[in-house]
C-alpha cells in the first residue's frame, strides 16, 4: 500500500476502480470497430479488389483503434494499481526473462541487449515489477531506433537491490529531462505517455524509487532501487 495510509490506499482503490470500469465502456465499442473494420475490408477485397485507395483507408481507421486500444491498456495498468502481492522473486530471473523476450526484436533493429544481474532474493511482487522493466527496456528500445546496445545491470546486497538499464542512443536534452517522468508526456510517437509514469509508481509502491540520468548525444541509465 501506498505511504498515504489506509484512508488513501482505500481512495486510490475506488478510482482505480472507476477508471477500470470507464476503460472497459470504451474498449467494448472500439472491439465492435475493429471486427466491422475488418469484415468491411473483406468484403471491399471481394466486391471491388481493385480499390486498394479504399482498402487502404479502412487499415489506417484499423491503426488507429489498434492505438486507442494500446492507450487505454497503458491507462488502466497505471490507474489501476493494485495492492502488491509481495512473494521471495529473483530479480535476475525476471530480467532474464524479459531480454529473452525482446532480444529477438532488438536483434532485428540492429541492438545488442545484454545482461549482468547478480544472484539474490527479494520481496516483490513479480508481475508488476516485471511490467516497470518491460516498459523502461521498451522504452530504450524505442529511443535506439536502429543500432546501438542496451545494458542491464543490477544486483542483491545489503539488503538494497538495484538495476540500471543504460543505453548509448541519442540521450534526452536537458530540459525535458525532468519531464521524462510526467503522465502522458512522451518523446516517441509510438509512446502513450505512461511506461515511465507507470514504472515509477510501480517502484514507488515497492517502497523504491526510479531515477534517471541522460545527455544529449551520450544515452540514458535509469537506475532502479528498492528493499530485498
Amino acid at each position: 500500500m501506498s505511504a498515504g495510509g489506509p484512508g488513501a490506499g482505500r481512495g486510490l482503490e475506488f478510482l482505480g476502480a472507476l477508471a477500470g470500469g470507464l476503460v472497459h465502456e470504451i474498449k467494448n465499442p472500439l472491439s465492435t470497430l475493429r471486427i466491422n473494420l475488418t469484415l468491411l475490408k473483406e468484403d471491399l477485397a471481394v466486391a471491388l479488389p481493385g480499390e486498394r485507395g479504399l482498402v487502404h483507408r479502412i487499415e489506417v481507421l484499423e491503426g488507429e483503434v489498434r492505438r486507442l486500444d494500446a492507450v487505454l491498456n497503458d491507462f488502466l495498468r497505471y490507474a489501476g494499481m493494485r495492492r502488491l502481492e509481495r512473494k521471495p522473486a529473483e530479480p535476475a530471473r525476471l530480467v532474464a526473462e524479459l531480454v529473452e523476450f525482446l532480444e529477438p526484436s532488438c536483434r532485428r533493429d540492429g541492438i545488442t541487449l545484454t545482461a549482468d544481474v547478480g544472484p539474490g532474493e527479494a520481496a516483490l511482487d513479480a508481475q508488476l515489477f516485471k511490467r516497470a522493466l518491460f516498459n523502461l527496456l521498451l522504452n530504450a528500445q524505442q529511443a535506439l531506433g536502429a543500432g546501438g546496445s542496451i545494458r542491464v545491470t543490477g544486483a542483491v546486497e545489503g539488503g538494497r537491490g538495484w538495476i540500471e538499464i543504460a543505453d548509448d542512443g541519442p540521450g534526452i536534452p536537458a530540459a525535458e529531462v525532468e519531464r521524462v517522468f510526467d503522465v502522458y508526456y512522451s518523446r516517441s510517437q509510438k509512446g502513450s505517455g505512461l511506461g515511465l509514469p507507470t514504472a515509477r509508481r510501480s517502484l514507488e509502491e515497492h517502497g523504491g524509487t526510479v531515477t534517471l540520468a541522460s545527455k544529449e548525444g551520450e544515452g540514458t541509465r535509469v537506475r532502479l532501487e528498492f528493499p530485498a
